[in-house]
C-alpha cells in the first residue's frame, strides 16, 4: 500500500528547494528515469483506474502496476506491485496472481506503449514527525505522448514508516516557503490526457454520493472534501490562466464550503485561524469575479444598443485595463494568502477529525458530541426545514422588502440551494426536483438583479474613465434592475412559494 502526498512546485523554485534540502543530513540520490506506460489502443486500463508501466533505472528495468486508490488534497493511498524485469516490456509471469487479476488476459495481448515520462529525480530519505520515515523526491522533466509534451515539476513525499500526518507536517512548511500546491493528478493520468489531446479546463461541482447510513460527521467530511477538491482543481487556472471560468468555479467552491461550514457549525466547527484564511481567499477572488461579469457578460449585452460603436470600444478599453489590474491584484493577494498551505492545513484537519477537539484543548461538550454521532438522515431533515422557514417568510413579504433584506433573502436562498444539493442523493422523487428547480430559478433571478447593482457600483466608481458609454450603461442598468425586481424576481418568488418541501 503506497501512501504518498504530491505537491506541484513552481519551476523557478526548484533550485531553492534543493538548497533547503541540502541543510538536512540525508545524502540525495540522483537518477534519470525513463518510464513507458502501457495500455490498450482505447485506454481500457486507465478507464479502470489501473496504470501499468516499465521504468528504466540505470541499467535495470522495473515493472509497476498501480490502482486508482483514494486521493484527496494531494494525499493518495493505492495498491502498488513492483518488481524487476529483464527488458522494457511487462512480464506477466513476474506479477503475483492478485496483480494479474487487475488486467484480464484478453487485454494483455493488446497492450502497447502509449506515452512516456522522462525526468530527473533527486531523492532524500529523511526523518519525519513522530519517528516517521519519508522519501522525498523532486521530479523535473516532461510527459511525452507523440509530438505532445507537458512539463513535470513536482515533489512526492512517500511514507515509508509512521503516520500520514508526518507528510502534512513537511508539506505545510514547503507550501508556505515555495508556493507549492497539493496535486492529485498522477503522471499516468497526465499522460492519458496528453495522449488524447485533453487540456486543462475549469472544474464544476459534482453530485455527492452520500447515504442515510452515514453519521453527521462523515457527511460533513465528505461535503467539505468535495468543496476543497473543486477549489484545488481550479486554483492553478486562477493563478495562471486568463479563462474567467476558473475564477468563477473557484469562487463557487469557496461559497459552497462556507455554506457547508455554516450548516454544520454546531457539530463540526472550523478553527478560527482556518476560517479567517478562508475569508481572505474568498475576498481575494470577489472583485476579480465582479469585473469579469461586468466586462464579459453585462456590458456585451448592452453594447448593441449603443449608437456609437467606436466610442463604446474606447470606453471598453479603459474598463478592460481596470479589469486586468484587478486580476493582477487578485493574484498578488492569493500569493500572500498561501492557498496551497491553507488547502493542506484543511486536509490535515479533516484527517485528524479536528472537530473532536475543543479550541482550548478541552473535551467536546456532550451535546455537540451527540450531534456528531447522530444519523445523517434525521439531522438533514431538520437542517433543511430550518433553512426553509426564513425563505418562506421573506418570499411572502417580498414586495415590501428593502434592498438590504432582498439581498439577505438571496443569500438565504443560495445557502438552501447548496444544502439541498449536498444531500440530493438522500432523497428521490419529483418534489425534490421541483423544489430544487424553484430555488435555482429564484437564486438566478435575484442574482441578475444583484449583478446589475454591482455593475452600477463599479461603473460609478470609474465614471470618468468610461465616459459617455458608462453613463449610457448606468441608465440601462437602472432600468434593468427595476424590470428584474418588479417582474422576473416576483415571478420566481411566487413559483417558489408554490413548491413544497420534500423532506
Amino acid at each position: 500500500m503506497e501512501i504518498e502526498l504530491k505537491l506541484a512546485l513552481p519551476p523557478q523554485q526548484a533550485a531553492a528547494f534543493v538548497k533547503r534540502m541540502a541543510r538536512r543530513r540525508s545524502v540525495p540520490v540522483q537518477q534519470d528515469l525513463v518510464t513507458r506506460y502501457f495500455d490498450t489502443p482505447d485506454f481500457a486500463l486507465s478507464a479502470q483506474g489501473v496504470a501499468l508501466r516499465v521504468r528504466r533505472v540505470g541499467r535495470r528495468w522495473l515493472q509497476t502496476l498501480k490502482t486508482e486508490g483514494e486521493r484527496q488534497g494531494g494525499l493518495s493511498r493505492r495498491v502498488e506491485f513492483e518488481m524487476p524485469v529483464g527488458r522494457g516490456v511487462p512480464d506477466w509471469s513476474r506479477f503475483p496472481p492478485e496483480a494479474q487479476a487487475y488486467v484480464p488476459e484478453a487485454l494483455r495481448a493488446q497492450l502497447a506503449p502509449v506515452f512516456e515520462t522522462r525526468f530527473h529525480r533527486t531523492a532524500w530519505l529523511i526523518a519525519g514527525k513522530g519517528g516517521a520515515q519519508v522519501e522525498v523526491a523532486l521530479d523535473v522533466g516532461e510527459v511525452v505522448a507523440g509530438e505532445r509534451r507537458q512539463p513535470i515539476c513536482e515533489i512526492e513525499l512517500e511514507l515509508k514508516a509512521g503516520q500520514p500526518d508526518a507528510l502534512f507536517a513537511l508539506a505545510l512548511d514547503w507550501a508556505a516557503a515555495f508556493d507549492c500546491l497539493p496535486f492529485d493528478v498522477s503522471k499516468a493520468e497526465r499522460g492519458v490526457r496528453l495522449a488524447h489531446g485533453i487540456g486543462a479546463a475549469p472544474v464544476k461541482s459534482v453530485p455527492l454520493a452520500l447515504d442515510d447510513g452515514m453519521g453527521v460527521e462523515a457527511g460533513f467530511a465528505a461535503i467539505v472534501q468535495a468543496c476543497l477538491a473543486q477549489f484545488q482543481a481550479n486554483l492553478p487556472g486562477v493563478l495562471a490562466s486568463d479563462d474567467i471560468e476558473y475564477v468563477h468555479q473557484a469562487r463557487v467552491a469557496l461559497r459552497r464550503l462556507r455554506a457547508a461550514l455554516r450548516l454544520f457549525r454546531t457539530a463540526c466547527a472550523l478553527p478560527p485561524g482556518l476560517l479567517d484564511e478562508l475569508r481572505a481567499l474568498a475576498s481575494a477572488l470577489g472583485p476579480a469575479r465582479d469585473w469579469d461579469v461586468l466586462c464579459g457578460e453585462t456590458l456585451p449585452a448592452i453594447a448593441p444598443h449603443y449608437p456609437d460603436a467606436a466610442a463604446w470600444q474606447q470606453g471598453m478599453a479603459a474598463l478592460e485595463a481596470r479589469r486586468i489590474a484587478v486580476r493582477t491584484a487578485m493574484r498578488e493577494a492569493l500569493a500572500q494568502a498561501h492557498p496551497g498551505a491553507w488547502l493542506l492545513a484543511m486536509q490535515r484537519w479533516l484527517l485528524r477529525h479536528g472537530w473532536h477537539a475543543h479550541p482550548e484543548g478541552q473535551a467536546v461538550p456532550a451535546a455537540q458530541r451527540f450531534i456528531q454521532l447522530s444519523p445523517l438522515d434525521a439531522w438533514v431533515r431538520r437542517a433543511l426545514q430550518k433553512g426553509h422557514r426564513p425563505i418562506v417568510r421573506g418570499a411572502r413579504d417580498f414586495a415590501t422588502l428593502t434592498p438590504a433584506r432582498r439581498h439577505a433573502l438571496r443569500i438565504a436562498i443560495k445557502r438552501q440551494r447548496y444544502a439541498a444539493e449536498f444531500f440530493q442523493t438522500l432523497f428521490d422523487g419529483r418534489r425534490q426536483a421541483g423544489y430544487l428547480g424553484a430555488l435555482r430559478t429564484a437564486q438566478d433571478s435575484l442574482g441578475r438583479a444583484n449583478d446589475a447593482h454591482i455593475a452600477s457600483g463599479l461603473l460609478t466608481a470609474v465614471r470618468r474613465e468610461a465616459g459617455a458609454m458608462g453613463d449610457f450603461a448606468l441608465g440601462w442598468l437602472a432600468a434593468k434592475q427595476a424590470d428584474v425586481a418588479d417582474g422576473e424576481c416576483v415571478g420566481s418568488i411566487r413559483a417558489f412559494l408554490k413548491s413544497r418541501p420534500y423532506w
